[in-house]
């Protein structure tokens, strides 16, 4: 019997995450729960309460402790409800489902009639209900669609584990069911590649098994699904269910799993199956011996371990295709040299199996011909010429090239010969990537599409994934920026038996980085100029990008004036030229100065400002002595409190005020000591007063040639006349 594991099948991301949030708290003395089954599995869902994790429908069977929430989502007021209990919740909600939530809440927040595409008793779809008011329009079926009244404006979401035919079927039904009618379709790219995987094998084999919980949606749909292409399909829930006196006499049977399906069922069952059916492992070195895998699909016979979407699809979907492929080395051919040297002197004998050279005679847009000697020319059709889908076959061959190809297959009867350029070159490729992979010598990697946590790049012909963390040393926000480019990578994971090949642009520019950064410590040197970017902006100052390391220039290197924030002066992204003022290697540590690099405002001051001019300034600092102005950025000159006014100040607080514009007149500069005194009460005239009478009226009569005036002569005879 041959055993052919579908492409995509069990576990997704949101079941993978609440499981991992389950086991922090699994074994351990705490009350904690599962707000409904963690997932549809029963014997998960067992495994877990064994271990003290325990399934409650609602709050209120509860007083306390932790509560983790399915990766189906909640409504809203759940979230109150545990906060008046005192409930810890630990959200383990999918991010999809998360995504839908979000949707949900914005849209009928600004006035749209939700509709839900899904199963109105599915808790993903009560959930997602909660976060409109429980408003929302559940449907299922393209009939209940078309009764569907008209609305202004209408939001449609979907469950994400309906098949994708339901919503093509829905959507241009219910595009008229609005004035305005917005769409966004949040099936699981999982769900539909497993659902896709599925279909697909259901139709090349005998037989076919789907493993999953009896009450996982999922299940029962890739079950139905499979159920209309293979008759003799069957729906379990462990080993022990396993049909054996139905499925013994098959000769081939497909297994798929549901999402809520854990790797260890999967395994018990395809263990199960080969035990019944005796098989034994080979010796490794006859692995180039197994059968051609189904397009795409893994050859579980005679294999130790099964090979499923987690280990064979893990990161990415690079699945060992090619790894399996029947082919002839050169080595082997040359022992058929000398019995076949007469005959190739004239037509090559070609089988299937067999990697012969050929010149290409014709590039099509779909195919390419090449003549290989042989009574009749080969055929390469374009999906066998690479497996970057986004090449045309002028971009892989010209007329003239000599390659190798592999024999695919041979008619006779046509007089026709299929043969692949890629299965010759993912070979090759494997071979190079393992290579690459040991030396830590970069591939030149293109990412073909974004998928879930990260990307999906092709180097040397070969698939791998490219994690989220992986892109770029910072994060990356937008991955689909990246789609389409080209640039050099590191294979920092390498597993062919699995077909895994992780890639990292970021540990290349981290490695890149780390040269630069020792270049630049080694070179530059105290009295440097350089140019650097503006990486970061802090309160105390910036750092600046000099060439793969980050040097910093304090706030009192920025400016040769005072200022309060760094963004007064510079702004992340701007290139600019620095003094270097140390460096430190051992702790890699550079000093910079901004304000070092532009001349200081005290040169030549004394051309700019003379004893006695009258200038205008502001008012920067007061203090008990005076209070000192700026007259131009970097210049300020100080008036004393004797200066300010000519009646008597206090303090300067009582006249004068920070940020003030004022007048002042230059009364001395010494530019070697960057002193300048100002004066503001010399600016304006003095007031005039009235002079006091000094003198007596007897110093007014008598002149300088006169003796002065008595009392006696004064007052006369007063007293005599008295007497």
């Amino acid at each position: 019997m041959k055993i052919i594991i579908a492409e995509h099948m069990g576990t997704c991301y949101g079941v993978k995450k609440a499981l991992k949030a389950a086991e922090k708290f699994a074994d351990k003395d705490m009350d904690v729960y599962t707000l409904g089954p963690l997932i549809h599995n029963r014997q998960v869902v067992e495994k877990l309460d064994k271990r003290g994790i325990k399934s409650i429908e609602t709050l209120d069977a509860i007083d306390g402790g932790t509560v983790i929430i399915r990766s189906h989502g909640v409504p809203p007021e759940i979230h109150g409800q545990a906060a008046q209990k005192v409930v810890e919740l630990v959200d383990a909600t999918c991010p999809f489902v998360r995504k839908i939530q979000e949707k949900v809440k914005e849209y009928y927040g600004r006035g749209y009639q939700i509709i839900i595409v899904g199963d109105a008793g599915h808790p993903e779809v009560k959930g997602v209900n909660g976060w409109c008011d429980y408003s929302a329009i559940i449907l299922d079926n393209p009939e209940n669609a078309k009764e569907l009244e008209q609305y202004e404006k209408v939001c449609v979401v979907a469950q994400t584990t309906i098949p994708s035919d339901l919503w093509e079927t829905m959507k241009p039904i219910l595009e008229k069911k609005g004035e305005e009618a917005i769409f966004f379709n949040t099936i699981c790219n999982a769900t539909h590649l497993r659902q896709q995987a599925a279909v697909d094998l259901s139709q090349k084999v005998d037989a076919m098994l789907v493993i999953g919980g009896r009450h996982s949606s999922n299940t029962q749909k890739l079950f139905m699904l499979c159920k209309e292409h293979c008759i003799s399909t069957y729906h379990i829930e462990t080993a022990e269910e396993l049909p054996l006196d139905i499925i013994k006499g098959v000769e081939t049977l497909g297994i798929t799993a549901g999402a809520s399906t854990p790797d260890w069922i999967i395994k018990e069952v395809i263990d199960k199956m080969t035990e019944m059916d005796n098989m034994k492992q080979q010796p490794e070195e006859m692995n180039n011996t197994q059968e051609e895998p189904v397009n795409g699909e893994t050859v579980a016979e005679n294999k130790e371990e099964p090979v499923t979407e987690e280990t064979a699809v893990q990161n990415g979907g690079a699945v060992p295709q090619e790894e399996d492929v029947v082919m002839e080395t050169e080595e082997a051919q040359e022992a058929d040299t000398e019995t076949m040297e007469g005959i190739e002197d004239t037509i090559i004998t070609v089988r299937p199996g067999k990697v012969v050279k050929g010149q290409v005679i014709q590039v099509g847009e779909n195919e390419v011909i090449v003549n290989i000697g042989y009574k009749a020319d080969g055929v390469i059709p374009k999906d066998e010429l690479s497996n970057d889908p986004t090449l045309e076959p002028s971009d892989v061959v010209k007329v003239g090239d000599e390659i190798e190809v592999f024999v695919k297959k041979i008619d006779e009867k046509e007089g026709s010969v299929l043969l692949s350029k890629k299965k010759v070159d993912i070979e090759k490729a494997w071979k190079t990537l393992k290579e690459k992979h040991e030396t830590g010598e970069p591939v030149n990697a293109k990412v073909l599409e974004e998928v879930k946590g990260g990307l999906i790049a092709i180097a040397e012909g070969i698939k791998g994934f490219v994690p989220a963390s992986h892109i770029d040393i910072g994060y990356v926000e937008v991955l689909s920026d990246f789609v389409g480019q080209e640039s050099s990578m590191k294979v920092i994971e390498f597993n062919r038996s699995k077909g895994k090949v992780i890639f990292s642009r970021k540990a290349l520019l981290e490695e890149e980085r780390e040269k630069k950064k020792n270049e630049v410590l080694s070179t530059i040197k105290a009295g440097d100029r350089i140019e650097g970017e503006v990486k970061r902006l802090t309160d105390f100052g910036a750092f600046v990008d000099v060439g793969g390391i980050d040097g910093l220039v304090h706030i009192s290197e920025m400016s040769w004036n005072r200022i309060g924030h760094p963004s007064e002066v510079l702004e992340t992204g701007q290139r600019v030229e620095v003094l270097v003022l140390g460096v430190e290697p051992e702790n890699e540590r550079i000093s910079l100065s901004l304000k070092q690099t532009k001349p200081h405002p005290w040169d030549n001051v004394d051309e700019r400002y003379a004893v006695g001019d009258i200038v205008s300034g502001k008012i920067v600092r007061l203090v008990d002595f005076g209070a000192f102005v700026e007259l131009e950025p970097g210049v300020e000159g100080l008036v004393h409190i004797s200066q300010i006014a000519y009646e008597h100040v206090e303090k300067p607080q009582d006249v004068l005020e920070e940020g003030q514009t004022v007048d002042v007149k230059v009364l001395d500069i010494k530019p070697g000591d960057r002193r300048i005194s100002l004066s503001i009460k010399e600016t304006t005239e003095k007031p005039v007063r009235e002079e006091r009478r000094e003198r007596s009226q007897s110093q007014q009569v008598h002149g300088e040639d006169q003796p002065p005036i008595t009392i006696g002569e004064l007052v006369g005879d007063i007293f005599n006349e008295e007497e």
